[in-house]
């Protein structure tokens, strides 16, 4: 089900439902913004909303990327497998939060599968164009993205071919920290212990030791098909730190 957002919906959501209507302004890239320029936003621009069951699809990894998409109730969970090896990475993203940033101006198509954790999901949607218009026009929204982007360039895609080649500590943290969003949680890596030596390129009793090594930072535990992040900001601690090295 979806609606756009109209004058009459904004009135509805002023009268009877202010909790979507603060949901809106907590997103993190409409954070700081008052009400009346959220208003003027609103009013310029077309807002869909979503509504998903849990399981449902919200978006799958090949579809075209042309919009931005926002979680403005519950949950979902967020699915990349790499094209290389027969690698998943899994994260929880909650309401409300960005979901596809990471993804939506760099890409022509979505690299991830998102689906809904629980019943009456809120999904906003916005235009990548409108978005682009409201970023030049509202400077909250460009602070806000500005701020985005600083925390994503020290972790550029780039960089991880600049690392050197026998740092494997910080080649693996930074892959995993690249593509999960920012306030994530329940990160999991599925994959057989096998083909994560391979795809970082590293030999198994060195890689063993480096997740031992993180697990008795409390940063993951593992098994012999998963990993499980248990503290991101950990991990991107972990990860400057071994820059420095």
């Amino acid at each position: 089900m979806s609606f756009i957002l109209t004058t009459f919906v904004l009135h509805y959501l002023d009268c009877y439902s202010m909790s979507i209507y603060d949901s809106l302004l907590q997103i993190p890239l409409f954070k700081g913004l008052s009400i009346n320029s959220f208003n003027e936003i609103i009013e310029k621009y077309k807002f869909e909303f979503l509504s998903y069951k849990k399981g449902d699809v919200v978006i799958k990894a090949g579809e075209t990327c042309d919009c931005f998409k926002f979680i403005i109730s519950g949950c979902v969970r967020s699915e990349l497998i790499s094209e290389k090896v027969k690698i998943k990475l899994y994260e929880t993203i909650t309401a409300p939060n960005d979901i596809i940033s990471n993804y939506a101006l760099g890409n022509n198509i979505f690299p991830v599968t998102v689906t809904a954790c629980n019943d009456n999901t809120g999904i906003l949607v916005i235009k990548k164009q409108d978005f682009l218009s409201i970023l030049q026009e509202q400077r909250v929204v460009m602070l806000n993205y500005l701020i985005y982007l600083s925390r994503k360039s020290q972790i550029p895609s780039e960089a991880y071919n600049l690392i050197a080649s026998d740092n494997i500590r910080a080649k693996f943290a930074l892959w995993i920290l690249f593509f999960t969003n920012y306030n994530s949680s329940e990160i999991v890596i599925k994959a057989k212990l096998r083909d994560l030596y391979l795809f970082f390129g590293v030999q198994r009793g060195m890689f063993n030791s480096i997740l031992e090594e993180m697990k008795g930072l409390n940063i993951l535990d593992f098994s012999v098909k998963e990993i499980t992040i248990l503290d991101r900001r950990l991990l991107m601690s972990y990860y400057r730190e071994q820059c420095e090295k």
